[in-house]
């Protein structure tokens, strides 16, 4: 019989149908395209044996004088300089505080928890503080003490530490009077609901809810919740001092004294959230929530306090408490959530003021996603968490200093307090803050963009003899990103498309409007590359080479209608300039961390697709591989052929491809391999699956596998049916491998 060589045109194409791809290919994991062909993408092994503290999102890597290597790394909770593999902390110092006497209160007899009584401590949740000066107490050692410790919030003025000790009697208070070191806030690893980039607090904007431990595992149907302390933890209870109709804006109490400042209530049986309490009047309602009907409610009808927990992801509300336990009128999986198992000593925090689960009310809140923008200057660091402190490290004090605000390095004047985004400009040496405070103001201004003078990141007063500046953006409402180029600098509202150039004296730097109507997904959504950039918007990506160009995209639909745009912050794009390739990592619709890539071939115009979770990316530079990391670990790409040791499960998959038009079947018994691959093992093999159906709406039913070695010839199989689908796969370590043109023994075979 004879063969016939099926050619599939480079990129896969999920803009149709299965059948509509006929041609080409449809689907695929962990390969790439080069000279038209797929292959196996490289593997990747771990930089360290150690792991970050916190989820990473931003790298940067640059050279010192005497030969040094250095990575900077941003976390959620850290900031590292990572020099020879090891991790160095120099993470800002945001307050430092000698403690009133005996702060320390040990838990119960044999607990390794502490709380620690500092009144105002600013602290959030997975924050940390260093203690130094303080006594042993209750059994627990000074130097047990005397260490880093992650802090847990319970309220404004107490939180709770996990030392290396335990208790000897409990309950006993003690430490001398210690200093505590407190690190800058935390940022959340959640993106929230709310207004712009500065959104308030995961699940509520308040920095000061309770916060405890569960005492005992429990179940996705759980209705008694023990907790290590539920003493702050709210229930009150009242009667109605008047009527309550269908149309009232107010719930009037005989005591509304016992009820915190908002919340939710239940009345009969509707529960309505309120946002404001004045002396014993409930205002700012929302009738019949959670599911329930709104009625009329007489005077003198009871009123319970309907309080809400957070586990993990889940929403929990609770009427009231028995000791330590939540057990009355208990209601899982409340407000759009989903009742989960959850393990003993998770955290449980009080959210009675939760506008919606990941919601906030106000865009104030200083915590938000932690992203953070740096870059060199000359040997030195400067960064900035997200609309924050912008801060310098000294390559001369060593990889054990801790980096210090720009505002207090000697000679520093009138450095931006607050930033959205910063970096060093090109030849012209200037350090410029995106988003930031105008020249003597203290508020931010999300359209404010300043520049220190020439060669000088400390100086940012303009004067005469100076190039010191800054302007205002002049359409939109905030900056959201903005990316250096070989020739000028792109700045992106949410808006549009603007160009800042330098133009030398007298005014440095001039800007001019290059797109209206274009915008960018997140600040990390962009990428330069030699003289083009690459970005991602809401629906569609784009490239820019002196003029602004949609990007043709064969997957643009797969993508766009399977994202999760409420984490939309989390996205980046990386390049990989071995390959030719920028790639976008991203979110899908069911998942709430980074967990899929979609990668461009801009050398060949291919579009590829595939399950990869990086949280952040850099190309190679100054080492020979790109680097990247999956939430705590930093692993080196394009090195070998494996996932950290484990195998790769990488495939490519045809769209559906039939004979004359799928009038007849098709009969194919032989397959002839053209693959080349690369292993140190003369058996490893791939797999050519060959997977069949009768029609588009069919199910595919995998007709048979071939095994292919390198010295494979022939394969043999029996297939047929309308439509085919061609499959090739590996899982086998120490695999490599690149397609040629394949070949089928392939005839017709009648209607029947």
């Amino acid at each position: 019989m004879p063969l016939t060589k099926i050619n599939f045109q480079p990129g896969v194409n999920k803009e149709s149908t299965s059948y509509g791809a006929e041609a080409g290919w449809f689907d695929s994991n962990l390969i790439r395209f080069r000279k038209g062909h797929p292959e196996k993408m490289g593997g990747w092994t771990k930089l360290s044996g150690a792991v970050l503290d916190g989820v990473g999102r931003s790298l940067h890597m640059w050279s010192a004088l005497d030969g040094s290597k250095y990575m900077g790394i941003g976390t959620d909770t850290k900031f590292y300089i990572e020099e020879g593999a090891a991790y160095n902390d120099i993470t800002p110092v945001r307050r430092t505080a000698t403690l009133a006497s005996n702060p320390f209160t040990t838990g119960d007899a044999g607990s390794a928890i502490v709380t620690v009584t500092d009144p105002s401590h600013g602290a959030v949740t997975n924050d940390f503080v260093t203690f130094s000066g303080a006594t042993t107490t209750d059994g627990i050692t000074a130097a047990q003490l005397n260490t880093e410790h992650q802090i847990t919030v319970v309220n404004a003025n107490t939180y709770t530490i996990t030392t290396a000790g335990s208790a000897s009697s409990g309950d006993t208070a003690g430490g001398g009077t210690p200093t505590a070191i407190y690190q800058i806030n935390a940022g959340l690893t959640i993106s929230v609901d709310g207004i712009g980039f500065g959104a308030g607090l995961f699940g509520g904007p308040s920095t000061t809810y309770s916060q405890t431990t569960l005492n005992g595992l429990i179940s996705d149907s759980a209705t008694s919740i023990i907790l290590t302390s539920a003493t702050d933890f709210e229930t009150a209870s009242s009667t109605l001092s008047a009527n309550v109709t269908l149309t009232s804006d107010t719930v009037s109490l005989a005591s509304a004294s016992a009820f915190p400042d908002k919340g939710t209530i239940l009345v009969g049986s509707e529960k309505i959230r309120y946002g404001t309490k004045t002396s014993n009047a409930l205002s700012d309602l929302t009738r019949n929530t959670d599911g329930t009907t709104i009625a009329t409610h007489s005077s003198s009808a009871a009123v319970t306090f309907v309080g809400l927990i957070q586990i993990e992801d889940e929403l929990i509300q609770y009427t009231g408490k028995t000791s330590q336990t939540l057990d009355a009128g208990v209601v899982r999986g409340v407000r759009g959530t989903t009742a989960a198992a959850h393990a003993d000593a998770t955290i449980v925090k009080e959210a009675n003021d939760f506008t919606t689960f990941g919601g906030a009310t106000a865009s104030t809140s200083t915590l938000q996603l932690r992203l953070w923008s740096q870059d060199n200057w000359g040997e030195d660091l400067i960064f900035n968490p997200i609309d924050s402190t912008p801060y310098y490290w000294d390559k001369t004090l060593g990889l054990n200093a801790r980096a210090t605000a720009l505002s207090t390095q000697t000679g520093a004047s009138d450095t931006p307090t607050i930033t959205r985004r910063l970096f060093v400009s090109g030849a012209d040496r200037h350090v410029i803050a995106f988003g930031c405070n105008p020249l003597g103001e203290t508020t931010q201004d999300l359209l404010q963009v300043r520049w220190s003078d020439q060669e000088d990141p400390f100086n940012w007063t303009p004067s005469a003899t100076n190039t010191a500046g800054g302007q205002r953006i002049s359409s939109g409402s905030e900056i959201i990103s903005a990316q250096k180029t070989r020739q000028e600098i792109l700045v992106w509202t949410d808006l549009n498309l603007h160009a800042m150039r330098f133009v030398g004296a007298p005014f440095t730097f001039g800007f001019s409007l290059l797109a209206s109507n274009v915008s960018v997904l997140s600040p990390n959504s962009v990428i330069t590359v030699g003289d083009r950039v690459f970005w991602m918007d809401q629906e569609n990506f784009y490239i820019y080479t002196g003029q602004v160009e949609a990007l043709p995209c064969s997957v643009l639909k797969y993508v766009f209608d399977d994202v999760n745009i409420d984490q939309s912050r989390k996205f980046f794009a990386a390049s990989n300039r071995m390959f030719n390739e920028v790639m976008w990592f991203y979110v899908s619709s069911d998942a709430t961390e980074i967990d899929r890539y979609v990668k461009f071939n801009y050398g060949e115009g291919s579009w590829d697709i595939g399950t990869l979770s990086r949280t952040a990316w850099i190309d190679r530079g100054i080492h020979a591989n790109p680097r990247a990391i999956g939430s705590t670990v930093v692993y080196l790409h394009e090195n070998g052929q494996n996932d950290d040791g484990s195998a790769m499960n990488s495939f490519i998959e045809s769209g559906d491809f039939d004979i004359g038009d799928g009038e007849q079947f098709s009969f194919i018994n032989k397959i002839i391999p053209d693959i080349e691959i690369v292993s140190t093992d003369s058996e490893a093999t791939v797999d050519y699956v060959i997977k069949t159906r009768n029609f588009p709406g069919d199910s595919l039913i995998t007709n048979s596998t071939s095994s292919v070695t390198s010295t494979t010839t022939q394969s043999f199989t029996r297939a047929r049916a309308r439509q085919t689908v061609l499959r090739i796969q590996s899982s086998s370590l120490d695999l490599g491998w690149t397609l040629g043109d394949t070949r089928l023994e392939l005839r017709p075979d009648g209607r029947r």
